[in-house]
């Protein structure tokens, strides 16, 4: 019996060194997760800011384009004013010359 008890406990050593060994892998493993979860939360993060502060210029841009559409709209109504004032000063103009002819002739 002796025997077999000493084999037994032969066996029982590996398989304990065997756990153990298992046991550090298993937590380095482990570990090794963590930082890439880590280190993946960091990237994640400064993602998110990124797509902050490019919300934020794109809201800046529309603004602006909006604030340029405007300005376009007002500078081609006024060019519509000025074309009609030009016209009208070129008929008056017209006039003005035949009126002139008619009296110097």
């Amino acid at each position: 019996m002796s025997e077999l008890k000493e084999q037994q406990t032969v066996a029982l050593e590996r398989l304990c060194a065997q756990f153990e060994r298992e046991q550090r892998q298993h937590a380095e493993r482990v570990e090794a997760l963590q930082l890439q979860v880590e280190q993946q939360a960091g990237q994640i993060e400064a993602l998110r800011q990124r797509i902050e502060r490019q919300d934020a210029e794109s809201e800046t841009s529309r603004r602006q384009s909006e604030r340029q559409a405007a300005q376009v709209e007002a500078l081609q109504q006024r060019v519509e004013q000025l074309s009609g004032q030009v016209t009208h000063l070129a008929q008056d103009y017209r006039t003005l010359a035949e009126i002139l002819r008619e009296l110097w002739t």
